[in-house]
């Protein structure tokens, strides 16, 4: 049962509940596209009640919304999980500098920000 509020306004139009066209049955009416039957009263507010307005959104319950997360997640870990197992080893070692490059390529070590600070004061 719908409840229908009394609109003073109105005058004599008939006083229709709102009813989104999308809730009412697909099939029985003259105008299938907006099922309606000919003849039948708009509603007042049929801009906002018609095939053509927003589309009427059910949100799932928080437990099935928990399940979906809860899949996700578990689905995002497996493939982390089978991609980290299946990774080939590497076909080379790792070169190891026991000095850093510095020796290797006859470079300056790295400037540190106080090193710069202390060449500027001076």
């Amino acid at each position: 049962q719908y409840y229908v509020d009394p609109d003073p306004q109105i005058g004599d139009y008939p006083n229709l509940p709102h009813i989104k066209a999308e809730e009412r049955p697909q099939n029985g009416w003259w105008d299938r596209q907006n099922r309606r039957n000919f003849g039948e009263p708009i509603h007042e507010h049929d801009e906002v009640l018609n095939m053509r307005s927003p589309t009427v959104y059910r949100s799932p319950g928080w437990k099935v919304v928990g399940r979906m997360w809860a899949g996700v997640i578990v689905t995002i870990g497996s493939i982390y999980y089978i991609i980290s197992q299946a990774r080939a080893e590497r076909p080379y070692m790792r070169a190891f500098y026991p000095n850093g490059l510095k020796d290797e390529l006859g470079g300056v070590p790295a400037r540190t920000m106080a090193d710069a600070i202390r060449e500027a004061s001076a």
